[in-house]
This record gives structure tokens, sequence and C-alpha cells, in this order.
């Protein structure tokens, strides 16, 4: 009897997407930056909205493997750090990945110490390249954290450094707001919140390197110490 020919079907099954939440609060950005995910294979745009309320809402943050998060989304928003903390009480799988142009050594210090899941960074810059967005999204969902690993020197410092005074400028300039509107709120001068948030800037960053912003490496400092003292407490 002559040997019977067997034909083998080798069926294809097709890898699953990789579930992205992205965060922009610059609508023009979203909506370009999304269309440029979405021509990548194997990459799907689940939510993508303008705040961290919509974000929240959404009902694909149960089931998002990584979120590409804004660092700096609004006065009236969470920051994407506090977002980011946020979606992991909902998911506890989900992985992070922070998008600013504030250089990677101002976002270190407030991402939360002791996590055990992925947090990334990825700079928000005219040159950056989707392709590479993509490949922090891909390493940061499968548990990488990406971008994150710079040397970075932390100064031991507290809230109890600041008079009341300059943590309540601080307060207010963390939302963004600037020092005319700062004095309007605290009902006082707008030459004494100039003083009170140098002499807050001096304390929070003593020394800058040339061409940094001294203001917003002291709201991040101060962000910072805020949330190392929301830690302690709790």
């Amino acid at each position: 009897m002559p040997p019977v020919a067997l034909s083998v079907m080798r069926h294809h099954v097709p890898v699953r997407a990789t579930r992205v939440i992205y965060v922009e609060n610059d609508p023009a950005l979203l909506g370009i930056i999304r269309n440029l995910l979405e021509q990548h294979i194997g990459i799907e745009v689940v939510c993508a909205c303008t705040t961290a309320a919509e974000a929240l809402a959404s009902p694909a943050v149960e089931t998002a493997d990584v979120a590409l998060l804004d660092l700096g989304l609004g006065a009236d928003s969470l920051n994407g750090i506090d977002l980011g903390i946020a979606l992991r009480e909902r998911n506890r799988e989900i992985g992070i990945v922070i998008h600013s142009q504030h250089e990677v050594g101002h976002v270190l210090p407030l991402l939360p110490a002791g996590d055990d899941m992925a947090w990334s960074y990825v700079a928000k810059t005219g040159s950056m390249r989707i392709s590479d967005v993509v490949d922090v999204l891909r390493s940061t969902a499968a548990g990488r954290s990406t971008g994150t690993d710079a040397d970075v020197t932390v100064q031991r410092k507290s809230l109890a450094d600041l008079s009341d005074r300059q943590r309540a400028v601080m307060a207010l300039a963390a939302d963004g707001l600037a020092a005319p509107e700062i004095a309007r709120r605290l009902g006082t001068t707008h030459e004494g919140v100039r003083q009170d948030l140098s002499r807050a800037y001096r304390i929070l960053v003593p020394e800058v390197a040339d061409g940094d912003d001294r203001r917003t490496r002291a709201v991040v400092a101060y962000l910072r110490l805020v949330r190392q003292d929301t830690w302690t407490e709790s």
C-alpha cells in the first residue's frame, strides 16, 4: 500500500496588539501622535484624551497594557505621574510612560519609590522618532523600565525648610500660576510674591546648570517633597 501524503496546515496565530492609553493636553499633538502610533502594526490606541479625568473615566483602563502620559496636563488636572499612580490603582499591571520636554533628571525624583512595576520616560522633542516611542511603549508594557536609569542626585530636604508663605506660593506656582495671579489669590503684592518665590527657589534648588530653568527645577523639587510627605503620612 503506497504511503499516504499528509497535508499539515499551519495556522498563524496573531499576536495581540499592545493596548495604549494616550493622554496629552495639546489636542493638535494628541491627534498627530495618535495617528502615528496607530500606523504601527501591533499598537492599538484604546483611549486618547486631553485630561486625566477623561482617562480615568474610560473603561479602557481595565484592559490597557501601557499608558503614554504627558507630564504637564494643566493647572486643573492631575499631572502625568499622579495620573499614572491613579491608573495603577485601577489596573495593577499597566505600564506607565511619562512623555515630557523636561530632562529625565527633573522627572526621576517624582517617580514613586518602591514601585515594582514599570515606569519609563521618553523625551518630547522635535527630533523624537515615533518608532522610538513605540519601542518604549512595548518594553514598558512587557514590564521593563526604559530611560529612567540616569544617575540622579536628590538633595535631602523637607517641606519644613520652607516658610508657610513660601509653601503657599510654591503650591500655586506648581499649579502653573504666574506671580501676578498668585499675588491676587493670596491678597499680597506682586513684588512680595516674586521675593517669596526667589527665596523658595534658592532653598529647593541651590545650584542650577547653565541653561536650566530654575522655576521648573524648583517646582519639580517641591512636588517631590509634597509626594514624599504624603507617602510618609500614609
